[in-house]
């Protein structure tokens, strides 16, 4: 068999053109634009026949877009005909099919090829994806070549008189079916058996949970010391510096004040407009700054019933806001540009990106470069440092000295689904968006390269990118399990919290309050949990 769907030759009979004719013409009928399956009483194909030649596909009770067109030239000679036969794929067919494969791979080599190679992606799932097709493909070839060769012995047959073999067809076409049946049934179990779920549920026998007592963590020893519900709608919070005040935001556009040590809310304040996506307790615990749906800043006083001072100026949400841990500087970030305001006068400072155009000129025409793609992905607890994305880049951002350290990924598409910056500013922890599960890195920003990964064995189910904090020492997650705590210097997952499923995860900055939520705040039925450990 040849490897491109395309054959030809011929056949030679001494009988004239017209006995030729009436032979073929007792074997092909006419085309019809509805079959039955059940029916047997046909002609083995169908199509045109003329003197001039012919034009037919064989009958078949299947569906089947790559069944070969049979095409024939008749050629009378003085004591003999010969008939030019060419096999081959319909060029529509031929046309949807380079198309296809040309989208699928221009969309699967970077996506999921590249991704396994940098670990964002589980490498078997990478093979499925760009070798299915392949193997697909193979099956359409063998199915194409065993119906041209079957086309091109029963016209041998015809043409020369000799009987049909159609046992010999039926064979053929049940050891056929047989050997696709088994194709799929074992790629099936291959699939099953080293798929990412598979892997993931015999790795989930040996987790550590602390209800268990399996692990001596000292996370484990979390328990919870406060609830509040007297804000159904929060989805944000943050605790002080001191660990003494709580500050929560939500869907109702309230900011609320709690006392943390006896559980009592101090103070509510309330935004006019937007609900409140983030919120930031300066040093001195009397300013608070959110940040809202509406693209405003807002600045609150919470010693003081004054309306808040708006800042003005972010083309889209805001997604974060951070204080210096000076006091002196607010940072904010929405989907491409971070801020920096001066607290006490209200004051734009800075912008990143502050690269402006450029521009060249070929001939009478100027054509204009914008500045490269900005996203901005998070801000350290402290307001010293940013995580961006720049031009395909991952860079940390110091936002004192404007100094920037790539790190370096191992290709240019490598997806980042959440990201944290350490409190002391030489780590940072990404997860992948790209896979399932998901792929969680730690960054040792003095040399710009991953220094711990591992694969979270939680399923999209169970795990929830955003829900997701760091100590000192740890990295904290909210899962459908439990707080997972894995070590932010080896990622080896330590402990299972099963006892507490919280979201929304923000912990105090010496690590012994972790506050989250439990239940929908767009539903107005959450409450925030309030843990602490010895």
């Amino acid at each position: 068999m040849q490897l491109l769907p395309y054959s030809t030759f011929t056949i030679q009979t001494q009988d004239s053109l017209s006995n030729v004719i009436e032979k073929l013409n007792a074997q092909i009928e006419a085309p019809k634009a509805m079959r039955w399956g059940f029916s047997r009483n046909h002609a083995p194909y169908e199509g045109t026949l003329n003197r001039s030649g012919f034009d037919i596909r064989r009958i078949i009770h299947y569906r089947n877009s790559f069944l070969p067109r049979v095409r024939g030239r008749f050629e009378a000679l003085s004591h003999e005909t010969l008939i030019h036969v060419t096999i081959g794929l319909h060029p529509f067919v031929i046309a949807f099919l380079l198309f296809w494969y040309a989208v699928w791979y221009s969309v699967s080599i970077p996506f999921f090829l590249f991704g396994a190679l940098s670990g964002d992606v589980d490498v078997f799932l990478a093979i499925q994806f760009v070798g299915m097709p392949i193997l697909i493909l193979f099956a359409f070839w063998w199915a194409f070549w065993y119906e041209a060769n079957r086309s091109r012995r029963e016209l041998t047959q015809i043409i020369l008189g000799e009987p049909l073999d159609n046992q010999s067809g039926k064979a053929s076409s049940t050891g056929l079916r047989l050997l696709m049946i088994a194709g799929i049934i074992l790629s099936n179990v291959l699939l099953w058996q080293f798929s990412p779920i598979v892997q993931q549920r015999s790795s989930s026998i040996v987790l550590n949970y602390c209800s268990q007592k399996t692990t001596q963590s000292p996370y484990c020893n979390f328990s919870v010391v406060r609830t509040i519900k007297g804000h159904p709608a929060a989805s944000t919070f943050t605790i002080s510096a001191d660990g003494k005040t709580l500050v929560s935001g939500g869907e109702d556009k309230a900011i609320k004040i709690w006392d943390l040590q006896t559980g009592q809310l101090r103070k509510t304040l309330q935004s006019d407009s937007g609900k409140i996506d983030t919120v930031a307790i300066a040093p001195d615990n009397k300013t608070v700054v959110t940040g809202s749906g509406d693209r405003m800043v807002r600045i609150w006083d919470i010693t003081s019933n004054q309306r808040p001072q708006i800042l003005k100026g972010h083309s889209s949400d805001i997604r974060q806001v951070e204080i210096s841990s000076n006091g002196k500087t607010i940072i904010s970030r929405s989907y491409d540009e971070l801020k920096l305001w001066d607290l006490a006068t209200g004051k734009l400072k800075a912008t990143l990106p502050n690269s402006s155009p450029t521009e060249f000129t070929i001939g009478s025409v100027s054509i204009k470069n914008g500045p490269p793609p900005f996203y901005p992905l998070a801000i350290s607890s402290d307001g010293k440092t940013a995580l961006v994305e720049l031009d395909s880049e991952l860079v940390v951002w110091d936002l004192a000295t404007n100094r920037q350290t790539i790190l370096s990924k191992q290709w240019s598409l490598e997806s980042i689904g959440t990201s944290r910056l350490s409190l002391d500013g030489q780590t940072v922890v990404t997860t992948s968006s790209s896979s399932k599960p998901v792929n969680l890195k730690v960054w040792d920003l003095k040399t710009g390269k991953v220094k711990a990964r591992t694969k979270l064995i939680f399923s999209p189910k169970e795990f929830s990118l955003p829900n997701i904090t760091l100590s000192q020492d740890r990295i904290i997650a909210g899962t459908y399990k439990g707080l997972a705590v894995w070590n932010l210097q080896t990622a080896e997952l330590e402990a299972i919290l099963d006892k507490h499923k919280m979201s929304n995860l923000v912990i105090s900055p010496d690590g012994k309050l972790l506050a989250g939520t439990v239940g929908d705040p767009y539903s107005r039925n959450s409450q925030i949990k309030i843990l602490r450990r010895p």
